[in-house]
């Protein structure tokens, strides 16, 4: 008797749980329905030739199966055939794997922003979400580039190339502008004016071995294969733009960064293809984000706020951030904007504990050190260079028999000067004391919890929950286009989440009527030591 055996087909009837898992289906479509994306397929959508797929179905499917951890083209083909809730969706259609890559790329990729941001609206106006503290962070997810394939920018190489180029102009008495690099277009100009010049036959120059060349071929032949060198160089550049450094060869607008976790090895120890990853968040939703090819976060802070402005017509009412975004020109943003400053600046963690207090205070009058000493601005001469546009360089006396001595002139080479010369921007101090006093404030403290709950829990959900540590599309638009959905598809979850909670907090956080200001450690005076005479 065979045991083993299939059954006749049966009818299945949905149950409860199904029920109640379509009640929320339902709810996602009429989100869907009041963004008003409908208008965006609408305008996309010929009707010309065979009738394909609902449009409209198949992109509430790949947003929906993105929320269910299933970002493959081919995890979503599968479970159009086999989940009860996507066929529920589908309307018991079943797309191919091409049909959905069609959709994606014509219907999502082009209006990425557009879709997020009218869909993220609506949810935040259906459950009256508050979205004034905006909590900004990023993290580097590793691009579908091979490991070993990226290419430097060549900088060096180009200007030791130009001295030869020059020096070769020279023995051939071509003039040149010696001030500016010279162009592979420039010298293929100069080079078909001396073969011109020289009546040089260049079908006629000999290759082989053991042949003699006049003086005027062997520079030709030396200028022919710096300028096919020159070329190269100026491709590799024009590739990597001004702000980056390398990219890769199976995919070039992938950057080499150092990840904290290597895809394949779970170990971080070489370069390997990645993409900087932006994203705000509020009310523990994704309210904007950002694919960046940055290896640092200090300057995707302004293109961020900038994305947010364009979409949502204002700028961030109170926004937080940790170190990595604490440089000058992001406060002045934040201050020409209006917006309330809780980023902290770089020495931030050295403050907080102790081991690198702050040395220097500004106010309105100058500047003061530990030893209450006001800095006396000076001018910069050639053995102290100015550092920063905006710097200004400020004498301090009295070091000798300063009770902080130890820790102002701990990293200093010359111990035994009666004074310390230091370069500050007036400006920074005065907008890194506003920060500071926005962070310590119990409105400060309670920002900071709730960030690191919300920004750094949001990365841990997408890249631990959603196990996604790993881009599948290559080239910088499908890279944001897949973000986009994963993003989304966190925003939908979040949606179910709200429509089973009783509760919606703002706030996962809150502060306690007894809780009081922060403030950082004072460091201890130390007598120096006396001199042995």
């Amino acid at each position: 008797m065979n045991y083993f055996n299939t059954k006749r087909p049966i009818f299945i009837v949905p149950s409860n749980k199904c029920y109640e898992e379509y009640e929320k289906i339902d709810k996602f479509i009429e989100i869907l329905n009041k963004s008003g994306i409908a208008k965006i397929i609408k305008s996309v959508q010929k009707n010309i030739g065979r009738k394909g797929y609902d449009p409209y179905n198949l992109v509430a499917t790949i947003i929906y199966c993105f929320s269910k951890f299933k970002s493959s083209i081919r995890e979503i083909e599968k479970i159009c055939i086999f989940d009860l809730r996507v066929m529920y969706i589908m309307e018991q259609e079943q797309p191919s794997d091409s049909a959905i890559k069609d959709c994606i790329n014509k219907y999502i990729l082009p209006y990425q922003y557009e879709i997020f941001t009218m869909i993220t609206k609506t949810i935040i106006e259906e459950f009256q979400l508050d979205i004034s503290k905006q909590y900004l962070d990023g993290t580097k997810i590793e691009a579908n580039a091979n490991k070993y394939k990226f290419v430097w920018k060549p900088t060096k190489f180009h200007q030791k190339l130009d001295v030869k180029i020059k020096e070769l102009l020279l023995a051939m008495k071509i003039e040149f502008n010696n001030e500016k690099m010279i162009k592979s277009i420039d010298l293929s100009k100069k080079i078909d004016e001396y073969v011109i010049r020289e009546n040089i036959n260049i079908n006629t120059i000999p290759s082989a071995k053991g042949k003699r060349l006049t003086k005027e071929q062997k520079n030709y032949k030396l200028a022919y294969q710096y300028l096919i060198k020159l070329l190269e160089y100026e491709e590799k550049e024009r590739i990597c733009g001004e702000n980056r450094n390398s990219y890769f060869k199976t995919d070039k607008d992938a950057t080499a960064m150092v990840l904290k976790e290597d895809y394949y090895s779970k170990l971080s120890h070489d370069f390997h293809a990645g993409y900087n990853v932006q994203i705000l968040v509020s009310s523990s939703l994704i309210t904007m984000y950002g694919v960046f090819q940055d290896r640092s976060d200090y300057y995707t802070f302004i293109p961020m706020n900038d994305l947010y402005f364009k979409y949502y017509n204002s700028y961030p009412r109170n926004e937080c951030a940790d170190s990595g975004y604490g440089i000058y020109i992001n406060y002045k943003y934040m201050r020409e904007h209006d917006i309330n400053n809780y980023v902290k600046f770089q020495s931030w963690s050295g403050e907080a504990d102790g081991k690198r207090p702050q040395l220097f205070y500004m106010f309105s009058d100058g500047v003061m050190c530990l030893n209450t000493c006001i800095g006396e601005e000076v001018s910069f001469d050639g053995k102290y260079h100015q550092r920063n546009k905006d710097g200004k360089l400020y004498k301090f006396t009295g070091c000798n028999n300063c009770n902080y001595a130890y820790i102002c002139k701990k990293n200093l080479k010359n111990k035994d000067l009666d004074y310390r010369l230091y370069e500050l921007i007036p400006d920074y101090e005065l907008l890194k004391e506003q920060a500071r006093e926005n962070l310590l404030s119990t409105k400060g403290i309670e920002i900071r919890i709730n960030r690191s709950i919300q920004v750094e829990g949001t990365f841990g959900q997408i890249k631990q929950n959603m196990n996604y540590d790993r881009i599948r599309r290559r080239g910088l638009e499908k890279a944001s286009c897949e973000i986009m959905l994963m993003c989304l598809g966190r925003n939908i979850r979040k949606v179910f989440t709200l429509i089973d909670s009783d509760n919606i907090k703002s706030n996962y956080w809150e502060k306690t009527p007894n809780l009081k200001k922060e403030k950082f450690p004072f460091p201890k005076q130390k007598k120096p030591k006396k001199k042995a005479e």
